[in-house]
């Protein structure tokens, strides 16, 4: 698929290839849903979208969680609920004995809401008694995951919000997730249905399809409408939600309150008799008043005609030879014909007849069965198309014979832009309110994790404070040990140089910390010791300890074992240096001097007596004349 595909396109293919089918959703809808599911991707286009699905078969899944918008909650509009209540329920009710069947369909019920507060609204009202009857109410969506979410029938305190107090402890139980009672979900039955392509149920005495048509185009519109006619049973009703069509020209629903679209379904529409009146044969002879009724007549004609041409809708008058009569400017201006007379032409012979072809059948209807009927058709005028709704009224006379035919021809683009705008914005504020929902979750999460992150902060704060406590002790206990310390980081960066060290070696620590061990200026024996055993030390990380090491620093002369030992705790880590002297300063110069006396007076003796072999007085007199030199 290139890049240059529509989203036309790729909705076709998504419902051959994919039998996702949302070819009747309003576009300016989709676009916008598209759009955001691709801007989370990161795609540029139709063609590169299509590619992706091709490629990730679950995308369709989540494609269709961004075009369902779930919105809803119970009882939504509490005044619409309180008068299907108390005013529209009760007279469908009452009816019913014990043992009779009374069934509800809540037709793209989301998450359940909508569905369990008719069931509330049922058990209120036949108390204890509801067991006697057949209660039966059908939930459908084409949404799986909502569907299983509202089998589950759990809410959040938040989410019963709207439900009364009385009802939330009669029909939830639960305390911070509330639950709707066994009682109530037993009488709701939910499944998958697409409103449309599936068939709907049948036999339905109470059908809401709330806030789900704004959704669709017209024609989608009015098909699915045909289906919830077919559904309910006579004298059913139907409730819409509140920024819906008001099937102000319907011959299928009667409006029950136009505010809230609560509609009942018309079994048979009822018109009235028209009779055309006939006049009374006048007693005087015809000859005598012929001049005078035609002048009557005339009279008559042109007051019918300047009536027609005041009037929007466009009108035309046929004998019962289908030959039109009479006409006004609107049914020709509507249809895009040139400003001529029609009277005395038959219609089949008319640019009209051509410009609307489904006349043909629906006149030849209305012949047979001598009943009004309606019928929207489009008439296509250059580059623009026109919305109609035709309407073919038979004229009847007295003895029910036809005497002719009205067609009325009204304009309905304005008010199909108006209704889909008004659907538009209904469709967008559910959007915002979607997403005004979930950035409500999110500061709710955010505030949560804040109120956790102060705590958090409180207890690292706590530590710190510990912490400093715990370098102050260690701190202290190395600059006061007595014996040189130095510990350097695995690196060999100096980190501490404590007071006996720089007395030690003639050196501050302000002059050594943080340098490396090759550049403090140590004896070279030292030096080398240390850098080679530190480097041991961090590899192996087990102690060592270098013996013998002679040193000249400061006021010391003398040998040194170096012992290298690695550390890791909460205040220091690296390795830690310690220097343990033999002697320091010149008690040690004097020893040494001494060993040396001795060694080269005990070897001149044996080299004078020429054996090591004499006695043991002899041996301790030499050793005393020694010490006394």
């Amino acid at each position: 698929m290139a890049r240059e595909v529509t989203l036309k396109a790729l909705l076709e293919e998504l419902a051959e290839q994919r039998n996702f089918d949302f070819r009747g959703y309003k576009k300016s809808t989709l676009e916008r849903r598209f759009r955001r599911r691709m801007f989370q991707l990161n795609l540029g286009g139709y063609g590169e979208y299509g590619n992706y699905i091709r490629a990730h078969p679950n995308e369709v899944t989540d494609l269709l969680n961004t075009l369902l918008i779930n919105v809803t909650e119970f009882f939504r509009d509490p005044p619409s609920w309180e008068l299907l209540r108390h005013e529209v329920l009760p007279p469908l009710l009452k009816r019913l004995k014990p043992g009779h069947s009374f069934r509800a369909w809540s037709a793209g019920c989301a998450s359940g809401e909508e569905a369990y507060s008719i069931a509330i609204l049922l058990a209120e009202y036949f108390g204890t008694r509801i067991h006697d009857y057949d209660i039966k109410i059908y939930a459908t969506d084409i949404d799986d995951e909502a569907l299983n979410s509202a089998r589950h029938g759990e809410y959040s305190q938040d989410g019963i919000h709207r439900v009364r107090t009385e009802w939330r402890e009669k029909y939830f139980q639960g305390k911070d997730q509330r639950r709707v009672i066994r009682e109530i979900r037993r009488l709701v039955i939910f499944g998958r249905s697409n409103l449309a392509q599936d068939a709907p149920i049948s036999h339905v005495n109470l059908l809401a399809c709330r806030n789900v048509l704004i959704y669709f185009d017209s024609d989608l519109q009015k098909q699915i409408l045909g289906r919830l006619h077919y559904a309910l049973e006579p004298g059913g009703i139907l409730f819409l939600g509140k920024s819906e069509s008001q099937l102000t020209n319907s011959q299928q629903f009667q409006r029950v309150n136009a505010r809230w679209r609560i509609f009942q379904r018309i079994t048979n529409a009822s018109l009235p008799d028209e009779r055309i009146e006939t006049r009374q044969e006048e007693k005087e002879p015809v000859t005598q008043h012929r001049s005078l009724a035609a002048q009557e007549l005339d009279g008559l004609r042109q007051q019918q005609q300047h009536l027609l041409e005041t009037i929007r809708i466009g009108v035309l008058v046929m004998a019962a030879n289908d030959i039109i009569s009479q006409h006004n400017s609107s049914a020709l201006a509507l249809c895009g014909l040139p400003a001529a007379n029609l009277a005395g032409r038959r219609l089949q012979d008319t640019d009209l007849f051509i410009r609307l072809p489904e006349l043909g059948p629906h006149l030849q209807a209305a012949r047979v069965s001598n009943e009004l009927s309606h019928f929207p058709a489009r008439i296509k005028i250059g580059a623009d198309e026109k919305s109609i709704e035709v309407s073919i009224r038979p004229l009847l006379n007295g003895k029910g014979q036809r005497t002719g035919t009205l067609i009325y021809l009204d304009d309905q683009t304005v008010q199909e832009k108006l209704q889909t705008t008004v659907e538009e914005l209904e469709s967008t504020s559910e959007e915002l309110q979607s997403a005004n929902e979930e950035l409500e979750t999110t500061n709710e999460e955010l505030h949560s994790l804040n109120q956790e992150l102060e705590t958090t902060n409180s207890e690292l704060q706590q530590r710190s404070r510990e912490l400093d406590e715990v370098t102050k002790h260690y701190g202290g206990t190395l600059s006061h040990l007595p014996t040189p310390l130095i510990l350097a980081n695995d690196d060999g960066t100096i980190a501490v140089w404590n007071k006996a060290a720089e007395r030690f070696f003639g050196l501050e620590a302000r002059a050594v910390v943080g340098l490396k061990l090759r550049q403090v200026p140590f004896t070279q024996e030292l030096g080398s010791a240390l850098r080679k055993r530190h480097q041991t030390a961090v590899r192996t990380q087990t102690p060592n300890v270098v013996r013998n090491v002679l040193v000249k620093a400061n006021n010391f002369r003398g040998s040194v074992d170096v012992h290298l030992t690695p550390v890791a705790g909460i205040a220091i880590r690296g390795i830690l240096i310690t220097l343990d002297p033999f002697r320091t300063g010149k008690l040690a110069e004097r020893a040494a001097e001494r060993r040396s006396v001795l060694a080269r007076g005990a070897i001149a003796s044996a080299k004078r007596h020429g054996s090591p072999s004499r006695g043991h007085s002899g041996r301790r007199r030499r050793i005393q004349k020694t010490r006394k030199k």
